[in-house]
């Protein structure tokens, strides 16, 4: 049984991670602007009312957290700082060493092993989603200069289709993954790369 703060738990990811988290007996501090959009109050989920851009908004929040699983995202494709400023504030707020894990997106980077086609399609989509990905990038550049231990898990497009329990992953995002990956997937690889020292300090690319 582990003690899981999830940021950014009333989107469409971090729904399921609390769900998720909650049926694998976990205790889960979801923590969201609006947390009541979770519904009902039950056993083992405790909510908090932060705004992550707001600074100091965590302060305390996470003190007795075993991990912390960062869901937050932009709305669109326009410019954002949200994914940098939210892990600025992230960052102080876990103890020294804390385990932290980020969702980011395979977009950042093209394996060495894809095929022509993919690299194609890679370079349309980062000129689409630019302005994301660079917010993504400097995020990741804060989390390696941290003394956290932290996980950046990289999903391929996402999807709402249920989990298929057959994860694709990529330790250090080096080779090619699935083109989709299911929320739910995507949730459970989260909850079970907690434990994992393979993971400790790398990105991972994943898919279903």
């Amino acid at each position: 049984m582990t003690t899981i703060a999830v940021i950014g738990a009333t989107g469409r990811t971090g729904r399921l991670v609390v769900e998720h988290a909650l049926a694998a007996g976990h205790h889960v501090t979801a923590v969201a602007r609006h947390p009541e959009a979770l519904g009902p109050t039950r056993a083992r989920l405790t909510v908090h009312s932060a705004d992550v851009l707001a600074p100091g908004s965590l302060h305390g929040v996470l003190d007795d957290q075993d991990a912390v699983i960062s869901a937050i995202g932009a709305p669109d494709r326009g410019a954002t700082t949200v994914y940098s400023a939210g892990t600025t504030e992230v960052i102080p707020a876990l103890k020294p060493h804390g385990r932290l894990l980020v969702i980011s997106s395979a977009g950042l980077s093209i394996p060495a092993d894809a095929p022509a086609g993919t690299r194609l399609a890679a370079r349309i989509l980062h000129r689409l989603m630019r302005r994301t990905y660079a917010d993504m990038a400097r995020m990741e550049e804060l989390l390696a200069a941290s003394d956290l231990t932290w996980t950046v898990v990289r999903p391929t497009r996402l999807t709402d289709r249920p989990g298929t329990g057959r994860l694709r992953t990529s330790l250090g995002a080096t080779a090619r993954v699935g083109s989709q990956t299911t929320r739910a997937d995507l949730a459970d690889y989260l909850l079970a790369s907690i434990d994992d020292p393979r993971t400790h300090r790398t990105v991972v690319a994943i898919s279903s």
